[in-house]
């Protein structure tokens, strides 16, 4: 609603979300086909706010003349039939219903739907409201009411009630999803009406806000594996050293001292005599002369005893 409607005012204070929530009730409320008991405006041509007046004449707001008394109004309901999401766009499929418990039958009741959403998410260039009946879809003409309820601006939705009947209407409101995403507060749907001169009727709104299509979650990004261009450290195989050959010869297994020759002594002493003067062999000699020298001494010795014997 534009600063220029008459019912506005040149400063407003901030309303809170609660005041909010019930002007918006109070809108629906109200709904398209006036409301008898309100001044009328500068023109003296609107008996209801400006902002409710619809085009259309509705067939409900003419009384019957000589008509039967009536106890009460209609009763308007609406209810949710289902919400569907296909192909980039959510239709929420809703019945609006009217009752007559009054005692006698009407000629003319007369629907009008209504939608709302905060700050007009949902609007009249992006939504569409069609009427579903006999296997068809038919779409109908939408204003802006009271910023920003949208209403049915229609005489389509018109029947003649009897007394403790019931009329329904199948209506489908289709938008487009990422339109239905962006509504994060209030999505309400209210049937008002008129009958055979009874204006201003109302039911009580249908409040559709958690059946709103949750909006996807950008999923939480993943660290980026960074490639490690650190060269590894090069590594060399090589065989194992062989072992160094031991300075002192292994000592003999039994089978080697077995298979060994015994040296003879004449070729070890012929052997020590041709290795010629170290130390150790002179010592040998000369302990092999003393020896011999003695053993001569005591045959001699023995043989001259012998010989005095005889």
């Amino acid at each position: 609603m534009s600063s220029g409607d008459p019912i506005m005012t040149s400063q407003r204070p901030a309303l809170t979300a609660s005041a909010k929530k019930a002007a918006a009730m109070a809108a629906l409320m109200l709904a398209a086909t006036g409301v008898a008991a309100l001044p009328a405006w500068a023109d003296s041509t609107h008996t209801v706010l400006p902002c409710m007046h619809g085009s259309v004449k509705l067939p409900g707001e003419t009384p019957v003349a000589g008509g039967p008394a009536h106890h009460g109004a209609p009763t308007l309901n609406t209810s949710l039939v289902k919400v569907t999401s296909a192909k980039g766009e959510t239709t929420f499929e809703v019945r609006s219903t009217a009752t007559n418990h009054t005692g006698a039958a009407y000629q003319h009741v007369t629907l009008v739907p209504s939608f709302f959403t905060t700050l007009g998410v949902m609007n009249g260039a992006n939504t569409a409201i069609q009427w579903v009946h006999d296997g068809t879809a038919t779409t109908l003409a939408m204003r802006l009411g009271c910023d920003p309820t949208v209403f049915v601006d229609s005489a389509a939705l018109d029947a003649p009630l009897a007394d403790g009947r019931t009329v329904s209407y199948d209506l489908r409101i289709t938008t487009a999803t990422a339109v239905a995403e962006q509504v994060t507060n209030d999505f309400l749907v209210s049937t008002g009406g008129a009958a055979d001169g009874q204006t201003g009727l109302t039911g009580n709104p249908l409040n559709l806000t958690d059946r709103i299509p949750a909006k996807p979650s950008s999923p939480t990004p993943q660290p980026t594996a960074t490639r490690d261009t650190t060269p590894a450290p090069t590594t060399h195989t090589s065989a194992p050293a062989a072992p160094a050959a031991p300075s002192t010869p292994p000592p003999a297994t039994n089978a080697q001292a077995a298979t060994t020759a015994t040296p003879n002594p004449t070729t070890s002493q012929a052997s020590l005599a041709s290795t010629g003067g170290g130390s150790g062999s002179g010592t040998l000699l000369a302990g092999a002369a003393a020896l011999t020298a003695t053993g001569a001494a005591v045959l001699f010795g023995l043989k001259r005893r012998a010989r005095r014997a005889n």
